[in-house]
Order: C-alpha cells, then sequence, then structure tokens
C-alpha cells in the first residue's frame, strides 16, 4: 500500500436531531473509548457535529443506524472529510 492510502484522516458528520437528543447522543458516542467527538452547532435547531476518523467510519455508521434504530431522531445531512472547524 502508498502511504497515502495508509493515512489516518479526520471526517466529520453533521447531524439532525431533536434538541433534547443532543446530550444522550453525546454520551452514547462518548461511551464508545474513542469512536468521536460530539460539538454542538446550533442547540436550539438540534445541529450537531460528529468528529471521527477515517478507520472509524464503519463503526460510526453502526451507532448511528442503532440511534436510529432505537426511536432516536437522527439524520446525517452530510459525512466528509473534516473541513478543520470544530
Amino acid at each position: 500500500m502508498k502511504n497515502a492510502e495508509k493515512q489516518i484522516k479526520s471526517w466529520e458528520y453533521i447531524i439532525q436531531t431533536k434538541k433534547e437528543y443532543i446530550d444522550f447522543i453525546n454520551k452514547i458516542i462518548e461511551a464508545y473509548d474513542g469512536l468521536g467527538n460530539v460539538r454542538t452547532i446550533d442547540n436550539q435547531n438540534g445541529l450537531i457535529k460528529i468528529l471521527t476518523n477515517s478507520c472509524l467510519l464503519d463503526d460510526m455508521d453502526n451507532a448511528i443506524e442503532t440511534l436510529h434504530k432505537k426511536n432516536i431522531e437522527i439524520e446525517v445531512l452530510e459525512r466528509r472529510e473534516w473541513l478543520g472547524v470544530l
């Protein structure tokens, strides 16, 4: 493999949820040791960002899908390489 292919990159998920779910989602993501960090973009409108790395994208997708299956309103608006803004 080339060095560029092995490089771990930071990724971000822009998530829409309900205001009342932000703290719960944060605690769940934190409970998966090292899976990601949750940042609130707009508390009133339930807009959050989850930061993770390229090695954990499948795990993050599974965590989000599990939350969705547990009737937590969570919608991924964007999944992209991190733009460098916390």
